[in-house]
């Protein structure tokens, strides 16, 4: 098993990812407005933010300085037009859908480096549990949508058709 450069930045590459996943989930939770959903994507960021924490510690114990030491949170260069913006035209079903985009991101980049084969046990190893959860992060995200937004399709739970369009209605 050879430890190439490229396998370590692709890891880097993968802590990047999931710190932005961090974020994305962060700022959809301060944008929401009811507060199962706040608490939700709140706790969908935390696990983001472990995930990036693993990462950035298998980096770490190899002597290799993550690229990312950590997340910015917050939207910290809005203005008030977009936050304006935010507020009027709220969508919760548009959260929770740009957040599990950035979910397959990781998904594609952790699979990438499984698939490759190239890096220690221990680092695959983590990584093949970070992959199965982020899938059942995404299962839980595409279940919220269900239960607090009736989405109207079973397409919503299936994350294999992901260019399909689903229609949304928002509970009553």
């Amino acid at each position: 098993m050879k430890n190439t450069t490229s396998d370590f930045d692709k890891l880097n590459h993968l802590l990047q990812a999931a710190f932005a996943a961090e974020k994305v989930y962060y700022n959809a939770s301060e944008d929401a407005q009811e507060t199962h959903l706040k608490r939700f994507l709140g706790y969908m960021a935390t696990e983001r933010n472990r995930m990036a924490f693993d990462i950035s510690n298998e980096l770490s114990s190899r002597h290799i300085t993550p690229s990312v030491p950590f997340s910015e949170k917050g939207h910290t260069d809005r203005n008030w037009k977009e936050i304006k913006e935010a507020l009027v035209n709220y969508n919760p079903e548009e959260l929770i859908l740009n957040c599990i985009g950035w979910d397959k991101t990781l998904v594609v980049k952790t699979k990438e480096l499984l698939d490759n084969q190239k890096l220690p046990k221990e680092v695959l190893d983590m990584l093949e549990n970070n992959h199965k959860k982020i899938q059942w992060y995404i299962k839980q995200a595409r279940q919220h949508l269900v239960s607090h937004f009736k989405v109207e399709s079973d397409k919503a739970k299936d994350s294999s058709h992901d260019s399909k369009v689903i229609s949304i209605k928002k509970a009553q």
